[in-house]
């Protein structure tokens, strides 16, 4: 492996991992991560507890930091094999129940607060207004930021430190052209239709002036009946009206509803940077007339011993997530 892989933590970095897999997406607040390696003999354990924090590196470039959800070995008579799953320090946020009443702060103020508790680092690359109001009780705060983050035109994902990045859809130019037949190895075309509906219809209520509040978006793509009636949520009122947040939600299930994924050999970008999410890339299938710029919503980083090193990037329409001015 060229840009070999390891683990440092309590001083020390181990290596010569056999099977790789990191997984980060603009869909959630933690990336993904397993090892494992075999070898012969009874092996070792690596000394890793509950309360271990993992630094991922590919060469010298951090790709994220983690606590281990779960370390298994396995010994026979001559081999043994280790395995690690992890995920990045946000995954605190998706599994525990939380409550948390604020108001009157900002939206970046209510994310360091919330991501301070659970000492999860938070960076903050947008102008975020007041929110007069939010609350959670026993929630994952995982749902109740994304979905905040959400009704903000803004995307919440993880970082190589473990924390959080919160920032609009990237503009930036394309840090990549791929074409099938040159760069890569093989792509797929999805369409998940069950994703999408005729129409969306927001309600909320404004207890300050006594009024009920709706939005409504459709889809034209979809001929048939088939609603989506959505209760607005507590924190987002203040962000936005019932009929912008309906079209959000349509045009975000629009987008998620249909994308390309590609593999292509390495990991490393022309520039030499590593890949990841919120780029985006020109990709070019000529199969498919496909010649657009897309947005990287996914990116798993692999590597196995018939594979070799590969990214795979899950592409969405660039303009989809981009919402509205709020």
């Amino acid at each position: 492996m060229n840009d070999p892989i390891t683990i440092r933590f309590d001083g020390r970095r181990h290596g010569f991992w056999q099977r790789v897999s990191i997984r980060a997406s603009i869909d959630d607040l933690c990336a993904a991560l397993s090892l494992s390696l075999g070898g012969p003999g009874a092996g070792a354990g690596l000394g890793i507890g509950a309360n271990t924090v993992i630094e991922v590196l590919i060469g010298e470039d951090k790709v994220t930091t983690a606590r281990v959800d779960s370390l298994r070995r396995e010994v026979s008579d001559n081999s043994h094999s280790i395995e690690i799953g992890a995920r990045s320090l946000g995954r605190e946020l998706v599994d525990c129940r939380y409550s948390k009443t604020l108001s009157g702060l900002t939206l970046e103020a209510i994310m360091a607060r919330i991501c301070g508790a659970f000492e999860v680092p938070l960076r903050v690359s947008a102008q975020t207004a007041v929110t007069p109001a939010f609350s959670m009780q026993c929630e994952s705060p995982a749902g109740a930021l994304i979905n905040a983050a959400r009704a903000t035109n803004l995307l919440l994902y993880p970082t190589p430190d473990g924390g959080l990045v919160l920032q609009p859809p990237t503009s930036a130019a394309p840090v990549a052209t791929l074409i099938h037949g040159e760069h890569l190895r093989r792509y797929q075309v999805t369409d998940e239709f069950n994703r999408r509906f005729s129409e969306y219809f927001l309600k909320g209520y404004d207890h300050g002036a006594d009024a009920a509040l709706d939005g409504k978006a459709t889809d034209d793509g979809i001929g048939f009946f088939r609603p989506m009636e959505m209760i607005a949520d507590r924190h987002g009122r203040g962000t936005g009206g019932c009929g912008r947040r309906a079209r959000l939600e349509r045009d975000r299930r629009r987008a998620a509803g249909r994308y390309i994924e590609v593999e292509l050999p390495g990991w490393r970008r022309p520039d030499g940077g590593l890949w990841g999410v919120n780029m985006q890339a020109r990709v070019i299938l000529p199969q498919e007339g496909v010649d657009d710029v897309f947005l990287i919503g996914a990116c798993e980083l692999r590597h196995g011993a018939d594979s070799g090193s590969v990214t795979r990037l899950r592409l969405m329409a660039r303009d989809a997530l981009k919402g509205e001015a709020t």
